[in-house]
């Protein structure tokens, strides 16, 4: 007999209560009928592994009062892309409304009031996600991202001092950081996505675009990041476009 998707799920997509078990549902693992997905989100094996199906099971994980105003960014938007790695620990998104609560689902959501514009969103299966540039701006900000939500290029806040008696130990300065060195958790990982990003991508994000949405998200009010432009663009061709 035919699996039947409950009502508010996507057809192709499953979750203990929507006509199976948990037990049953791995089950249909083992026997290569459905495939982990998302969360507590599980899959048709007959679907293809598109955008769209990533998008949608994002979108039904948040929280419902979410679902009219949120856009996925960050990580999340990054997986649904290109949907490489693991699946988000944490559905991020940004939206205009104001939303604290966490969701005590499968997975928890992380919120970004942060300014959008309409030509920086797209629909998949009409659930809204950041463009591919947007992303990638995003998570070199640290907009949307689960672990660091530094800057790529943002020196650490302290280093580590070394070890006593030996030379220079009290001498250690920012000098001793390189720009976009991945230090923090999880850094490596963002810089990964935003070159899949761009090899996924490349007319769409190039190094001045790219550039010019990261320059126009911080809003260049700060006379040093104004003049930090060029370390900046040395750091995205050395790290992003590998030249």
């Amino acid at each position: 007999m035919p699996p039947h998707t409950a009502p508010d799920l996507p057809p192709g997509l499953y979750r203990s209560g929507s006509g199976f078990s948990a037990a049953e549902l791995q089950v249909m693992v083992h026997e290569g009928a459905v495939r982990p997905l998302l969360g507590d989100l599980y899959a048709c094996s007959a679907l293809p592994d598109a955008p769209s199906l990533r998008a949608q099971a994002c979108r039904v994980l948040l929280s419902g009062s979410l679902h009219a105003h949120a856009v996925l960014c960050g990580q999340s938007a990054a997986w649904v892309h290109l949907g490489v790695g693991s699946a988000p620990a944490r559905i991020t998104v940004i939206t205009a409304g104001v939303y604290r609560r966490r969701t005590a689902g499968a997975i928890p959501w992380q919120v970004h009031q942060v300014p959008l514009g309409a030509h920086e969103q797209l629909q998949l299966q009409g659930v809204p996600v950041t463009t591919a540039l947007r992303t990638a701006a995003d998570l070199f900000l640290g907009i949307g991202t689960v672990q660091s939500r530094r800057a790529l290029d943002a020196p650490p806040t302290a280093l580590s001092a070394e070890p006593a008696g030996q030379p220079g130990s009290a001498q250690r300065t920012d000098s001793a950081w390189v720009a976009g060195a991945p230090a923090g958790p999880g850094c490596a990982e963002r810089w990964a996505l935003i070159r899949g990003l761009r090899r996924a991508n490349p007319e769409q994000i190039q190094l001045a675009t790219l550039l010019r949405a990261i320059e126009t998200r911080r809003g260049g009010r700060d006379t040093a990041q104004r003049r930090g432009q060029e370390r900046l663009e040395a750091l995205l061709l050395a790290r992003v476009f590998g030249r």
